[in-house]
């Protein structure tokens, strides 16, 4: 589908508003109670300490809500009617992404902290858009830049995090 470059840039800030957010927001509440609530699967946990119920409704609920601010201050429900609905389900998927990651992270030996080059940088990415497919089939343009932008942000994001101590590790 053909657009022109304000119509893309309204999209693309339409899809990495809510995936951005919902996936760094946990970091500011980490949460005591464990999201796999210390549960095991072949002798190791499901998740780790990593992931906590607070830190999941925390992601969920902020990247929602940036998404309702980007609804208040774009154009977007010109382009995208009913945005609200889709910025929940990239809230949703772009948090869902990153607990499937780290369940297969536990499986394979990877410990919390410890980098996943590839599937680090992108399962929030993934993990929204396979969930907004639900309400709407995205361009191939914007899931591409979105991929491409995100291997490149997100480590930058991580590193900034590491150095203001928000994170123990730089990726």
């Amino acid at each position: 589908m053909y657009f022109d470059f304000v119509t893309f840039f309204i999209i693309v800030l339409a899809y990495l508003i809510p995936l951005y957010v919902s996936n760094s927001s946990p970091l500011l509440f980490h949460g005591k109670i464990p999201l796999d609530l210390n549960l095991k699967f072949n002798k190791k946990r499901l998740l780790g300490d990593g992931k906590s119920i607070l830190g999941t409704l925390v992601g969920i609920i902020f990247g929602t809500c940036a998404g309702m601010i980007y609804f208040f201050i774009s154009p977007i429900n010109l382009v995208i009617p009913n945005y609200f609905v889709l910025a929940f389900l990239l809230a949703l998927g772009g948090v869902s992404g990153d607990i499937i990651e780290s369940f297969f992270k536990r499986r394979i030996g990877i410990k919390r902290g410890e980098a996943w080059l590839g599937f680090d940088q992108t399962d929030f990415i993934l993990g929204g858009l396979i969930m907004s497919l639900i309400f709407r089939i995205p361009e191939i343009e914007v899931v591409i830049f979105i991929l491409i932008l995100t291997l490149f942000a997100h480590p930058f994001s991580n590193w900034v995090a590491f150095k203001i101590k928000l994170k123990k590790v730089p990726w």
